[in-house]
């Protein structure tokens, strides 16, 4: 197997595991190179299993830092459009997580299905009032948190 080097001080990339899956991390920055299909395991298991996940990557720019897999230079993006960026392969071969920044993206796909559960609660109380039906306090409080 090919010495991955990390693109932030170049410190050989040393085999571990992140959220279970199999990835290479840093040892001076505590960065992580995750492939595609880690990623993808990783937003699931953070995920609720009908999400769906929609767009990953926007703004996308090239940067400095040179892809630990193919040594070209990396694409820096909002991941999900949320205030969180990140690298990936210019190839979508995998992708460089700095410092926490996995856990970050958990937080970010339990966001996104608790945001997404609250809409479609409201959507559904929409609907029930449209056609008539009457929801008591305690209903209506349990919808808006998600509950129903």
């Amino acid at each position: 197997m090919t010495q991955l080097t990390c693109p932030v001080d170049q410190a050989t990339l040393e085999d571990s595991k992140t959220s279970g899956e199999e990835s290479s991390k840093c040892p001076e920055c505590d960065g992580i190179w995750l492939s595609t299909t880690a990623m993808e395991s990783l937003e699931d298991n953070a995920a609720n299993d009908d999400m769906v996940k929609g767009q990953r990557k926007y703004g996308k720019h090239e940067v400095d830092h040179l892809c630990p897999h193919c040594g070209n230079a990396m694409v820096r993006f909002r991941y999900r459009g949320f205030n969180l960026e990140i690298e990936a392969c210019p190839s979508d071969v995998g992708f460089w997580l700095d410092k926490s920044e996995d856990r970050e993206i958990r937080d970010v796909m339990k966001r996104r299905g608790s945001n997404l559960n609250r809409a479609v609660s409201a959507e559904k109380s929409w609907h029930k009032t449209r056609r008539g039906e009457k929801l008591g306090v305690f209903q209506r409080v349990k919808q808006l948190l998600g509950f129903d």
